[in-house]
């Protein structure tokens, strides 16, 4: 499979995502070693309230209304679900309490990130204009990447 080329306007997205793989790696890591279910939630609720929330909330505002392209309504719609999917696990925090809901959020959070990048990301690379590609990526220039391997806690090694 050849590598796939990012747009430059949608890289800060995906070096984000990058952080959501590694954040799914390491709970992985962590239901394998049996780690304490309380860091792990901890940790969860940390790259919730640091990282992907608001990474959803960017995605939604800037991404989703793209949805009027015919092109690409059906990757958007599905985007927009699966974050409402994966909202529900963070918002309702006493369900992460067992090696199964981790197991079910990092390969729930694992498909949607490869859907992004592989379908989403490349439609939108194909769809847009060349402007519409250069507005949006004024808006992401500017976005953080943190980087959830710095988390003091390392429960997964």
């Amino acid at each position: 499979m050849e590598p796939i080329r990012r747009a430059v306007e949608l890289q800060p997205l995906s070096r984000q995502h990058h952080n959501g793989l590694l954040f799914c790696l390491f709970l992985e890591k962590g239901i394998k070693k049996q780690a304490d279910k309380i860091l792990m939630r901890d940790f969860c609720m940390y790259f919730w309230q640091e990282d992907l929330q608001h990474h959803f909330e960017i995605e939604e505002k800037y991404l989703a209304p793209f949805v009027s392209y015919p092109a690409l309504k059906e990757v958007i719609d599905k985007m927009v679900n699966d974050h409402l999917v994966i909202r529900n696990f963070f918002e309702r925090s006493d369900v992460l309490t067992e090696y199964s809901i981790f197991d079910q959020l990092q390969q729930m959070l694992e498909a949607h990130i490869r859907f992004e990048e592989r379908e989403v990301f490349n439609l939108i690379q194909l769809t847009l204009s060349p402007k519409e590609l250069h507005e949006l990526g004024h808006v992401y220039e500017n976005e953080s990447n943190n980087i959830c391997a710095e988390y003091p806690i390392k429960f997964w090694e």
